[in-house]
């Protein structure tokens, strides 16, 4: 299991609905493994034991495991959770959530989201955004524009969306990864620059007002080439803001051949 996060969407409806019953002692048989046994040594006493082994969601990927806790409000009971989509790990007790992310363990309640996290319910962000800041994950949705074709090319221009009530700024170019509906990463080779369809301005400093948008270009050929007879085609595509930590991840339809190759622009201003 990679180190990892949690607590879209999908999560805030398992957490809705998430209660254990005091238990005083784990469930014979059951461990922590990888992930989960680091964020369990980090932070032993919290988590407490186990009460089950790591289940899987053969839908998704994601990883669940009910333990004992010892919550701050007194109650026991406690949820571990491995988000394969975004790849971190992270304990709740119901209330507060302890993150084990790229600045390592950091705790917030399950009613914020850090700067980093990917955030499409827009809850408040910590720290509190200042404007002229860079556009982090936590602050920004993702679309798809209009689709161009062109001599056995295909692209769409992307759009970041500022859903802050400050600025912020943009500088370089986007990440991807293209996905299959179980979130398996299919194999996807990123260019920097322009391609057929877009040309590629290079890097500059974009500052996006409140509200405002910016963009960038994604594109790919889609006739086979060499020994390739299919090209592998994705449901769903990562895209992570410039020099972000967590991905964005929207519906996407692509199907690059040369064995997933995706030419990516800057982004740039405006849609």
């Amino acid at each position: 299991m990679r180190t990892t996060l949690g607590f879209l969407a999908i999560l805030a409806i398992l957490l809705a609905s998430f209660s254990v019953a005091p238990t005083p002692v784990g469930a014979q048989n059951c461990q922590f493994i990888l992930g989960f046994a680091t964020l369990h040594s980090l932070i032993p006493n919290i988590v407490g034991n186990c009460l089950e082994n790591e289940q899987f969601n053969p839908q998704n990927g994601d990883a669940l495991q009910l333990t004992t806790g010892t919550n701050t409000d007194g109650s026991v009971g406690g949820l571990l959770v491995w988000r394969k989509a975004d790849n971190f790990t992270a304990f709740t007790d119901g209330f507060n959530t302890w993150v084990n992310g790229p600045f390592g363990l950091q705790q917030r309640l399950n009613s914020q989201r850090f700067f980093w996290e990917t955030n499409p319910a827009g809850l408040p962000i910590i720290p509190t955004p200042v404007a002229g800041q860079q556009c982090h994950t936590a602050g920004l949705s993702l679309s798809v524009g209009q689709g161009q074709a062109a001599v056995g090319h295909q692209g769409a221009t992307y759009i970041f969306t500022n859903n802050l009530d400050v600025s912020c700024t943009f500088f370089g170019y986007p990440g991807a990864q293209m996905l299959d509906a179980q979130f398996n990463f299919l194999p996807t080779n990123v260019v920097r620059g322009g391609g057929f369809i877009f040309q590629d301005p290079g890097p500059q400093l974009v500052v996006v007002p409140a509200g405002g948008t910016a963009s960038f270009g994604l594109e790919f050929v889609v006739v086979p080439t060499g020994d390739e007879t299919t090209c592998p085609a994705a449901s769903q595509l990562e895209v992570t803001p410039p020099d972000e930590f967590d991905p964005i991840i929207i519906s996407s339809t692509i199907a690059p051949c040369n064995n997933g190759t995706i030419h990516v622009t800057a982004v740039q201003p405006g849609s």
